[in-house]
Parts: structure tokens; C-alpha cells; sequence
């Protein structure tokens, strides 16, 4: 009986600590600076590490605090429970990059019970009454992008190979269509082949990708669509010594690409540029906290592109993917 008392007392001092702790930073909070909080989906990795660089750059543009946190691993019930933190704290504007978008609504309801900006970035809960979903890239940006990026490079008439992930990823699937449709609008001439399935194994994409490359003669370059199947499209080409000959793409990180654009395996990567991505989040929440609404063409100062805003969808979109060469890549370090 002693022991359950002492449990319960000391349980009892610690919520009431707690539940202290949270009104005087709610309390200082409020005499101070606006304050903008990113929950990612997992801490620890260069991706999203970039995506707080950014927003702590934006934090010092626009006069608010930035406040970083999210779970240790990908487990959408400690992601929530920070949020909910961080709502109870009184903070002015949460961004969430979604881990379950069908269990975020009520936690956005909680936000706006108490006025607060609560909204997505980098992955979406549309359904969720969010105030905005700031955007990376459009599936068509992807798709044009890596299309015109190589025939930039091999020409109108040549043979192009895809090596895919999974065959049932939705978004790999949707990319592969756009560059589909790209070749068929834009580049009559250029054979692009059916894409091949490589899983999530860099060695089963070598093998593909090898396999390519003996059976059409005339392939002038493999695009990789998954970041798994980037190291094995390039270590094919480069097993192969056709590096200059066959030009590999993918869509895939600085840090996964390096090596293989530096050896002239691959050409480029596409992608986005999440340091961007993670300033235009702060940026958003800060014009949230404002009041002011989002124009279909935005200026933001600090980032060389305009940002266009789709008030059907809610979306607020970074722009046009970022293209990472052997001349550009060591500037970015995710």
C-alpha cells in the first residue's frame, strides 16, 4: 500500500511538473518571438537534417524561432504525440511531415480549437483539414525533368532504358507514366523501353541494367527511378566500361550519387533540394501566423525561384525539381 502511494504521489508531482513546465513555456513563449515547429518523420538523417539547416536559415530571415523535433524511428504514434506537445505548449504554427495521414485530422482539430497554424510538409494528410501542404515536386516535374535532362545529353533518337523499384510503388509508377508521356508529346524519335523491376536490391539493378545494355547495342542510357536501384545501374555501367558511352540517371541523393557522377557513371540526379524545402516551410507558417493569405505566383525572399500556390489543393509548391551534376553535387550534403 506504501509502495502504490508513493508511486501514485510520485506520479501526480510529476504531471503536475509537467503540466507547469508546459504553461511557462507556453507563457514565455508568448512574450517572444512567433514560433514555427517542423515535426519530421524521423531525426538523425541527412534529408532531414537539410530540411531544418533551411529552416533555421528562414527562422533568422523572418524573425520567429524554429523549433526542430520528431520521433527517433518512423512510429506514427510517437510523431502524434509530439505534436500534441507541442499544441499543448502553445506554439503558433506545427508543420508535420505526415507518417499516417488517416489518424492527423483530430490533432489538427486540436490545433485550430486553440488557434494554431497546423500544417503538412514534404508528406501530405490532404484529407486532414491542414491549413497548406508545402510540396517538393509535382510527379510531372519529376518525370519532364529527368526525360529532358537526358536527352540533353544522348539526343532525340536514341534508346533509353528505366529500372524501377518496386512494381507496385505508386509514386515510382506515377514518374515512370509522366516520363512516358514525355517521350510520346515531346520526343517522337527517342525509344524509351519498358521499364524493368528491380525489387529494393542495388544488385538485382546492376543485373538489369547489365542485361540492358547486351541486348540493345544502341542503349544510350538507363534511367534508375528508386535511390535503391541508383548504385546498381551505375556500378553496371561502370563494370561495363561504357561510362561515357551509356549515361546513368537517377533519382536519388547527393550523398548516393557523389562517387558515381564523379566517375562519369552518371550523368545527374533529380530530385529537390530539401534545405529549400525546409526554409519555404518556415516561411509558410510564418505568413499562416500573419494572417496573409498565398498568392498563385509567391515571391519568398531568400529563394531564387517563385513559389506557385494551388488554392483548389491547398498546395504550396517549392518548384521545379533540382538537378545535382559532378560540377554542383559537393554543395549539397544529404
Amino acid at each position: 500500500m506504501l509502495k502504490t502511494s508513493l508511486i501514485a504521489k510520485t506520479l501526480t508531482a510529476t504531471l503536475v511538473a509537467s503540466a507547469l513546465m508546459a504553461t511557462i513555456t507556453a507563457s514565455a513563449w508568448g512574450a517572444g518571438k512567433p514560433k514555427v515547429a517542423f515535426v519530421p518523420q524521423i531525426v538523425g538523417i541527412p534529408y532531414f537534417k537539410a530540411m531544418q539547416d533551411g529552416g533555421e536559415r528562414a527562422a533568422k530571415q523572418f524573425g520567429v524561432d524554429f523549433i526542430y523535433s520528431g520521433p527517433v524511428d518512423t512510429n506514427p504514434m510517437d510523431q502524434l504525440q509530439i505534436v500534441q506537445n507541442l499544441i499543448a505548449q502553445g506554439v503558433n504554427a506545427i508543420s508535420v511531415s505526415v507518417l499516417d495521414a488517416s489518424s492527423i485530422a483530430p490533432v489538427v482539430a486540436q490545433a485550430k480549437a486553440k488557434n494554431i497554424k497546423l500544417f503538412t510538409s514534404d508528406s501530405d494528410a490532404p484529407d486532414s483539414g491542414r491549413a497548406v501542404y508545402v510540396a517538393q515536386a509535382t510527379d510531372e516535374g519529376l518525370g519532364d525533368t529527368i526525360i529532358d535532362q537526358m536527352v540533353d545529353r544522348v539526343g532525340d533518337h536514341a534508346t533509353i532504358g528505366i529500372v524501377s523499384g518496386e512494381a507496385t510503388a505508386s509514386n515510382l509508377n506515377a514518374w515512370i507514366s509522366f516520363m512516358q508521356k514525355r517521350v510520346k508529346e515531346k520526343y517522337p524519335n527517342v525509344t524509351l523501353l519498358k521499364p524493368q523491376f528491380a525489387g529494393g536490391t542495388a544488385s538485382r539493378a546492376a543485373q538489369i541494367s547489365t542485361d540492358l545494355m547486351s541486348s540493345h547495342p544502341d542503349l544510350k542510357g538507363i534511367i534508375a527511378v528508386a535511390s535503391t536501384t541508383c548504385p546498381g545501374v551505375a556500378q553496371a555501367i561502370e563494370t561495363a566500361d561504357k561510362i561515357g558511352k551509356v549515361i546513368g540517371a537517377g533519382y536519388c541523393s547527393p550523398n548516393t550519387a557523389r562517387s558515381y557522377l564523379k566517375s562519369g557513371s552518371f550523368g545527374y540526379s533529380v530530385l529537390w533540394d530539401p534545405e529549400k524545402l525546409g526554409y519555404l516551410t518556415v516561411w509558410a507558417g510564418k505568413q499562416l501566423i500573419d494572417g496573409k493569405s498565398f498568392s498563385a505566383e509567391n515571391h519568398v525572399p531568400g529563394l531564387d525561384q517563385s513559389v506557385k500556390y494551388d488554392a483548389k489543393t491547398g498546395v504550396l509548391l517549392l518548384g521545379s525539381p533540382a538537378v545535382f551534376t559532378a560540377k554542383n553535387v559537393d554543395q549539397f550534403h544529404f
